[in-house]
């Protein structure tokens, strides 16, 4: 249903090999966001696979997908993708997402300085998503349309923070904000104790 290539399959296994303790399972979740596909990779064990749920071996890994989820993915590619630019996971999907439809009045609420708007939108949207994985997104600072952030919780240290920073938080702000450029994650995630694997 999903292929993952080599080069991916390498990275996967390292992120998973780092944890503490080690994991064999990556939960892979896509929902129909506001601008195309929000994809989600997480560590897991077998205490989260869940009824309906698939579970395919890739030999030194599984992945587990929910219903929904492989429905979106039936047919991507996910692959690793390094330049001088930027680094990640990034999924090739030929499956056309939903389009939802901003709601209403979500543009009129987003009044006062770039800070503020993108603050609104932090606690508003984002934060209460990544909650649900113990994570957490903190403002650093809005300059000249380049929005910095800082992850924290189950979202320090995670080697697949790169997918939710560049295809659900940058999307969605960009997305409410279109005089803001760029993205860019402050984080030191080499720092720390990893709390992504506890």
């Amino acid at each position: 249903m999903l292929q993952i290539t080599p080069t991916a399959d390498a990275r996967i296994q390292a992120s998973l090999a780092g944890a503490d303790p080690p994991r064999t399972l990556l939960r892979i979740e896509a929902h129909a966001g506001v601008k195309g596909f929000e994809y989600r990779l997480a560590a897991a064990d077998e205490s989260d696979i869940g009824e309906g749920d698939s579970v395919v071996d890739q030999g030194s890994f599984r992945v587990v997908i929910d219903a929904e989820s492989a429905r979106w993915l039936a047919g991507a590619r996910l692959d690793w993708r390094e330049s001088l630019l930027e680094s990640g996971f990034r999924f090739d999907n030929p499956n056309p997402p939903p389009t939802p439809a901003i709601p209403s009045g979500a543009r009129d609420d987003l009044l006062g300085s770039a800070t503020e708007k993108v603050s609104r939108i932090l606690d508003s949207e984002i934060n209460p998503a990544v909650a649900a994985h113990g994570g957490r997104v903190e403002l650093a600072g809005v300059e000249d349309g380049v929005v910095f952030l800082r992850f924290g919780g189950g979202c320090h240290g995670c080697g697949l923070v790169d997918v939710t920073l560049k295809q659900g938080v940058e999307a969605r702000i960009k997305e409410l904000m279109p005089e803001i450029e760029r993205v860019v994650d402050t984080t030191d995630h080499a720092a720390g104790q990893t709390p992504f694997y506890r």
